[in-house]
């Protein structure tokens, strides 16, 4: 059984000079192979707040740009470079001083500029994939997902086994896109694991990059609810680069998400040494020093994090115990009658934060973030001889629900769709089930 599917990370990342990782609350998925007896857990739903899983990273290559508008941006730009060649230098020359001013504008977020740049040298050199990976940032930057997924689908037909080219793809699908999914998930850890691959094979270096692959391994994987997985990965990113800081807090986010808050408190410590001012730090610091009882601290990031971004990092929507048990007769009353009751014969608690020891009842564990879980077998499930099988209940969990909506309305809708889901445990779907049922 497995976590429910996580509504997919969002990374906005500018190319070489900033990329913020955050992921959205309570977001939880990926295939677990566990025994069905301690339950699941549910994610928070569409609408969540973000809750972050990474820094700021340090400046990077031209494979990230993303801009934080609602609306694609106009491509119609200008390019310096093209008057100011003149017609006297060669084609080589003219490709190359498209490709610098493309890469200029870049830096400067100027999206329009850069993709004129970035066209004319595909224009010149179709098979250029220093081009093709230009236009594909710039498109991205602008908002153009779609065209740039094409432009970045180009240059890895041009050299699909390039691992700097597989690295601006994989980025692509992990962190840039607006259609985040799974399978966007899946397709850029795939090609991650490929760059490693050719990067590793080449036996020159490749230090950094090998590091940023890595990283992008440990994003995924952390997207994916395999918390083992994004921390091994993410040491190995450490390892080969220590100073990469992005790679620091995704270790840290794995070892949040595997409940080893201790260790997880000292990456984030270390991420704020260097970062005293990532907002995304400070909540998972925040959420990190909750779980060891110290509460107060934890208070204090919380609202250093709002200071410091208050649009990503609301205050939490809390309601009072009345109004948390009106919000569940409503679900309840919307039932079929034999639906109704079933459930009625099951514990159905509320409770602040998820128990450590119900995180732990699968492996890996369940995030602390998670909103919901049902314990216990499912309806008609029996269990086996000699099984400790908890008694049926249904757990929804306060602090994050509250933490995991931006409005008294979403934490309605949020409560529905977590208490349906676990509802769907409790009848005996499982998590694919969930999903094609659109209650992941």
């Amino acid at each position: 059984m497995s976590c429910p599917g996580r509504e997919p990370a969002l990374r906005l990342g500018v190319s070489r000079l900033a990329a913020f990782t955050v992921i959205l609350a309570a977001a939880c998925g990926g295939e677990r192979a566990v025994p069905p007896a301690p339950g699941s857990a549910t994610a928070a739903g569409t609408g969540a707040a973000f809750v972050p899983t990474g820094p700021a990273a340090k400046p990077a290559d031209p494979g990230l740009p993303h801009t934080l508008g609602d609306h694609d941006q106009p491509l119609v730009g200008t390019c310096a470079a093209a008057t100011a060649a003149g017609d006297e230098v060669s084609d080589d020359r003219r490709l190359e001083l498209l490709v610098e001013e493309a890469g200029r504008r870049l830096d400067a977020q100027a999206w329009a500029d850069a993709f004129t740049c970035a066209d004319m040298a595909a224009d010149l050199a179709s098979r250029s994939i220093e081009a093709q990976h230009l236009r594909a940032a710039a498109l991205a930057g602008a908002g153009h997902d779609e065209r740039a997924g094409v432009a970045y689908g180009i240059a890895l037909a041009l050299d699909p086994e390039d691992p700097e080219t597989l690295r601006a793809v994989a980025d692509f699908y992990i962190n840039v896109t607006k259609a985040r999914s799974r399978d966007t998930t899946a397709l850029g850890l795939e090609l991650a694991r490929r760059g490693f691959a050719r990067a590793t094979a080449r036996r020159r270096g490749h230090g950094e990059l090998r590091a940023r692959l890595a990283l992008l391994e440990a994003q995924a994987w952390n997207d994916l609810d395999r918390a083992d997985e994004a921390l091994e990965r993410a040491t190995e990113a450490v390892r080969l680069t220590s100073d990469l800081i992005d790679a620091v807090h995704e270790k840290g986010v794995a070892l949040f998400n595997l409940g080893r808050f201790p260790d997880a408190r000292l990456q984030f410590e270390q991420v704020l040494t260097a970062l005293p001012d990532d907002a995304y730090a400070h909540q998972l610091l925040g959420l990190t020093l909750e779980q060891l009882g110290e509460r107060q601290v934890a208070e204090d990031h919380f609202a250093r994090a709002r200071s410091l971004s208050a649009a990503e990092f609301p205050a939490p929507v809390e309601i009072t115990e009345a109004e948390m048990a009106a919000e569940v007769q409503r679900v309840l009353a919307a039932l079929a009658p034999e639906r109704a009751a079933r459930v009625r014969q099951v514990s159905l608690l509320v409770v602040d934060l998820p128990d450590p020891t119900d995180l732990r009842a699968v492996s890996p564990p369940f995030p602390p973030t998670i909103l919901g879980l049902f314990r216990g077998l499912p309806i008609g499930a029996e269990a086996a001889p000699g099984e400790d099988v908890p008694p049926r209940a249904i757990l929804l969990y306060r602090l994050n629900l509250a933490r995991a909506v931006r409005s008294r309305a979403e934490l309605s809708q949020q409560i529905e769709r977590t208490l349906l889901h676990e509802i769907g445990h409790l009848e005996g779907l499982d998590e694919d089930d969930l999903r094609r049922r659109d209650l992941e």
